[in-house]
């Protein structure tokens, strides 16, 4: 009987220091679900936020856009993206595209993009609700996009100049390459690329006297789905854009990175092409969909080069 008692009366201290334990840990962060405007969007609220929203600092904000049939919680998983928001203390919205607005949940990226309309419109709707709704540090605010994200991205960065300091694509392509869902793809298979053109149709969109936008752009060497060589005219059209000098080429593991610096010496565009990767998230979770787990970690770098001090 007494062995029973005692029994019974360790289980309960167990189960109170337990609590007590679970008490003392900190909270993890929120990931949770709304709509604004009847666009459905996921928001990453690191443990900063959620245990102090009164009291926290000013954050980071990344928007991060999927790739087609992909969800915002597969691209959060294959990114790794809402982990590295906690190390790092950043908000992060995912947008979500229906299958109501495209039958492969892709973005429309090959429709004419402007501020004031469309998909394009309706993502600055859902940044800018955001930043009335929680603490968002001003001119902090860059997109990261797979894809017909990635493409979606650089619309972005072109029509929206005042909300976009910074783009990280991966698979994408360069501006207004293809209008029209026939032209897109053409543009996917690397038909009528012109870095030159797409430099002019951004200066145009972005207006004189625009900030800067850093570009970290990525690309799988053997990537099928969107031809490498988007990246070579993607990369092009941000150099003209940023009017960036290209320093030398470091090449490992059969992946080639070239950094591009202003004339201050700033670093404003760098290009990654992955030997081996194709469409895919380089350095991805292989919990979600389209992710190359060997490739360098593209999470990070594009954080490490986006977020950089000036």
């Amino acid at each position: 009987m007494r062995s029973e008692a005692a029994c019974v009366a360790g289980a309960l201290v167990l189960a109170v220091l337990a609590l007590l334990g679970a008490a003392a840990r900190p909270s993890a962060g929120l990931f949770q679900r709304g709509s604004h405007e009847g666009r459905a969007y996921r928001l990453y609220l690191p443990r900063v936020v959620v245990e102090a929203p009164t009291e926290a600092p000013a954050l980071p904000l990344v928007v991060a856009l999927h790739g087609c049939w992909q969800t915002p919680e597969d691209f959060a998983a294959g990114t790794r993206l809402n982990e590295a928001a906690e190390r790092r203390g950043l908000l992060v919205v995912y947008p979500a595209q229906s299958h109501r607005d495209n039958p492969s949940r892709c973005w429309n990226w090959f429709e004419p993009a402007a501020a004031d309309r469309g998909e394009v419109a309706e993502i600055l709707a859902l940044v800018r609700s955001v930043q009335r709704e929680q603490r968002v540090a001003r001119d902090r605010v860059v997109v990261l996009g797979f894809s017909a994200g990635g493409f979606m991205a650089v619309n972005l960065a072109c029509a929206a100049p005042d909300v976009v300091g910074g783009v990280g694509v991966m698979g994408g392509g360069p501006y207004r390459c293809g209008v029209g869902l026939v032209a897109g793809v053409q543009c996917m298979r690397g038909q009528h690329l012109d870095g030159e053109a797409a430099a002019r149709a951004c200066l145009g969109s972005r207006g004189p006297g625009a900030r800067p936008v850093r570009a970290s752009l990525w690309h799988g060497a053997d990537d099928t789905v969107v031809s490498p060589a988007n990246l070579e005219a993607l990369g092009r059209m941000f150099v003209l854009v940023d009017r960036g000098v290209a320093g030398p080429a470091e090449r490992a593991d059969g992946t080639l990175h070239t950094v591009y610096r202003d004339a201050g010496g700033r670093r404003v565009v760098e290009t990654w092409l992955v030997g081996g990767m194709g469409h895919a998230w380089s350095g991805g979770d292989p919990r979600g969909s389209h992710t190359y787990p060997p490739g360098p970690p593209a999470t990070e770098r594009m954080l490490d080069f986006l977020l950089a001090p000036p």
